[in-house]
């Protein structure tokens, strides 16, 4: 499996707007993702206008998972974001998740507003992945893709319950 990561900054949230009606909206944190686009798009704004001079409100982040061998569901993807995200220390940002699943490679769109809810701001001198977010990224997606349970391959070797 070949992973790339890429961050980016973005100078407002309209990236949201697009995504909606082309990828699976998989989770958000510190929003209602069951809101409409343009009221989360505001709802990221709101916590934005705390720092006023802000110019990049926000960071994109693309992950590409591409040969993957086994067929992953929406909810394996959300369990890699999660770890991913808690690993990389961001999971008190405010953030919105979209998927776009194919049948070997996977591509996770993820929003992250770089102001915290305390006030505090994320320093757009950290993007551009290093090895220590490939490292978080590698084991998280080896926590599903090694668990039999996700992988049919790993049941048939491993499970003392198939013949």
């Amino acid at each position: 499996m070949k992973m790339t990561i890429e961050e980016s900054k973005i100078n407002n949230f309209e990236l949201i707007q697009t995504l909606f009606p082309e990828k699976i909206l998989a989770n958000g944190s510190l929003i209602d993702i069951s809101l409409p686009p343009l009221q989360i798009i505001q709802e990221f704004k709101t916590l934005s206008e705390t720092r006023r001079k802000l110019r990049n409100l926000g960071i994109y982040t693309l992950i590409s998972l591409k040969n993957i061998y086994i067929q992953l569901n929406q909810e394996s993807c959300l369990k890699i974001i999660d770890q991913y995200i808690h690993g990389i220390g961001w999971h008190d940002l405010q953030y919105i998740c979209f998927l776009d699943i194919q049948p070997s490679n996977i591509y996770i769109h993820i929003i992250f507003n770089r102001v915290t809810p305390q006030g505090k701001l994320i320093d757009i001198k950290c993007l551009g992945a290093n090895w220590q977010q490939y490292e978080v990224l590698r084991q998280s997606c080896s926590l599903i893709i090694d668990n039999p349970v996700h992988n049919k391959y790993l049941q048939r070797r491993f499970c003392k319950c198939c013949g």
